[in-house]
């Protein structure tokens, strides 16, 4: 039984000198030292391998809406994110939060997002307008 428990990881200790130590699985505990941008305390609910160690700025919510039903309503979140110890790559990436999931992606296609994003604020303008139209008995 005790298998189907989930391991709870040490929490990281932060040092004198402003550097985090974090257990690992499998290298021990990982010494690091975050950028300035870093704004995660490194928690982690489970262990985690040397490569799972992620550097994570705070969530910026880049748009936000008031709403009447719902009060003030965030788009996104978006943040950085890096895994410096990850072997595939370390790069410092883009995360940009869907309904569905968080996709890390380079600056290139961060940009990218950003256009579709501004054809779904068209799209809602569009659907708004029609919207207005039906209520006003304009459209049957």
């Amino acid at each position: 039984m005790s298998g189907d428990r989930f391991t709870v990881a040490p929490e990281p200790r932060r040092n004198s000198d402003g550097t985090l130590t974090v257990p690992t699985e499998d290298a021990g505990e990982v010494r690091v030292a975050c950028p300035p941008w870093c704004r995660y305390e490194h928690p982690y609910r489970t262990s985690r391998t040397k490569a799972e160690i992620s550097h994570k700025s705070e969530p910026m919510w880049a748009l936000t809406a008031p709403t009447d039903k719902f009060g003030e309503v965030g788009v996104g979140p978006v943040h950085i994110s890096q895994h410096p110890y990850d072997p595939t790559g370390s790069a410092v990436l883009v995360v940009i939060q869907t309904d569905a999931e968080e996709f890390a992606v380079s600056p290139a296609d961060a940009r990218r997002f950003a256009v579709a994003f501004r054809e779904l604020a068209d799209l809602i303008d569009a659907t708004a307008d029609e919207v207005e139209a039906i209520r006003a008995g304009e459209v049957q």
